[in-house]
């Protein structure tokens, strides 16, 4: 009888390509800058036993980069002009005296951090090649600073208070929410009253998604959710998160009506206010786009980058092609080789982090990184020592938490502008 490798499986060896294939998506296009190579591999290469950091270019690399030192920042900023009168008659009472008119933001940082944990046998046994390919202690660190930069992205476009989606219904161990963009199976959420701030349920884990019906399961007892109150959050997160792009141009909102010290819906803070318009859940076009751009002109600066989702920007394309030849020479490379289409001399481009049914219209080097220690992520150490044992001292087991102080600030809101409630691929 012949021998088969059936009945050889037992002396055969499983053959692993050499490389690890990236399944989920590290694109982060608001806040990095590297390249779809550099994506594909996983952008964060810093490694916990050596202590390594990595550079952070922060919303762009014209973006104002502060070093933050004491209790908050401070920037002072000149928001009017002497308003007095200026012709007169010949022999007329002159005009009565006038001010420029000044104001501070001010605001404090974010502190933002990820942990891994690793035994002591699984760092040794992988860091033989004939155990392992893949040396796991390489990989959790790696994989905390794509995890950490992923979510800051995600940040970036919030409203700070870091709400994932709106409740629409509740059912048993089960809500159904708007929209499924910032859920994932496996997350660890908090419930929270949006109004209150209270906190229903901490640490439940999201344990299965219904895609065609959006409804969430969830571990742990059944809660009593309201729909249009009780919101998720990552856990830990809510009203911690740095600023984000809906904070910054939603300035119709009321909880937004704050940013920098500044209430923007006080009379004679109409300086404070960005640019926003309702789409009214139609197709982002050319008029509603200039319409924008015009607004934001009007106060002598002009809009450099435009960011939305790939539903937004799919829909619009569809727009120019009865009109329009539409070919390669239409598709332009942004610093970075990201590939975006030319709207009216601006670069449009899509962030698979960016809000559905949004499209931000952005000056990048009226932002700002706030950042305590230099711009940069880094392993806490103050210790001595990067990998800390567990407390337990019977424990072969470390930690490491990677951190970085930091916030994302903005000192001309008014020159920003966003248009939402467009059509889009909602989830």
């Amino acid at each position: 009888m012949p021998q088969t490798t059936t009945q050889a499986d037992a002396i055969l060896q499983n053959y692993y390509l050499p490389v690890v294939r990236e399944m989920i998506n590290q694109k982060a296009i608001l806040l990095f800058g590297y390249s779809p190579a550099e994506l594909s591999a996983g952008a964060g290469t810093m490694n916990a036993i050596n202590g390594e950091t990595m550079s952070y270019q922060g919303i762009s690399r014209d973006a104002d980069q502060v070093e933050f030192a004491g209790r908050q920042w401070v920037i002072a900023l000149h928001t009017s002009r002497n308003e007095s009168g200026t012709a007169r008659a010949e022999g007329g009472t002159l005009p009565s005296p006038g001010q420029q008119g000044w104001n501070d933001i001010m605001d404090s940082i974010k502190k933002l951090y990820k942990q891994i944990q690793i035994t002591g046998f699984a760092i040794e046994l992988s860091e033989r090649s004939v155990g392992s390919y893949l040396r796991l202690l390489e990989a959790e660190t790696t994989g905390a600073v794509n995890d950490l930069r992923k979510d800051m992205n995600r940040q970036a476009y919030g409203d700070g208070t870091g709400a994932l989606a709106n409740v629409t219904a509740d059912g048993t161990n089960t809500f159904t929410v708007d929209n499924l963009q910032y859920l994932r199976v496996g997350l660890y959420i908090d419930i929270v009253n949006s109004s209150t701030d209270a906190v229903l349920a901490a640490n439940v884990q999201i344990t299965a998604i219904n895609t065609s019906t959006r409804v969430v399961t969830y571990s742990g007892s059944d809660l009593t959710l309201t729909p249009g109150t009780h919101v998720p959050v990552m856990n830990g997160n809510w009203k911690l998160e740095i600023n984000g792009l809906r904070k910054i141009t939603r300035s119709d909102l009321s909880q937004n009506y704050t940013l920098h010290n500044i209430n923007s819906s006080t009379a004679g803070n109409e300086w404070w206010k960005a640019k926003q318009s309702d789409g009214g859940n139609t197709t982002f076009d050319e008029d509603m786009g200039q319409l924008m751009l015009d607004r934001i002109g009007a106060e002598g600066w002009e809009t450099e980058l435009l960011l939305t989702t790939r539903g937004v920007r799919r829909r619009y394309v569809n727009t120019l092609k009865t009109g329009k030849r539409w070919n390669d020479a239409n598709a332009l490379t942004m610093h970075g080789g990201f590939k975006y289409i030319d709207y009216n001399g601006q670069p449009l481009v899509f962030d698979d982090d960016c809000p559905k049914q949004h499209m931000f219209f952005i000056r990048p080097e009226d932002y700002l990184w706030v950042n305590l220690n230099g711009n940069d992520f880094r392993w806490m150490n103050r210790d001595g020592a990067i990998l800390r044992k567990v407390e337990n001292p019977d424990t072969d087991a470390y930690k490491g938490t990677l951190y970085k102080y930091c916030d994302l600030g903005i000192h001309n809101r008014k020159t920003q502008g966003v248009i939402y409630n467009l059509a889009d691929d909602i989830p």
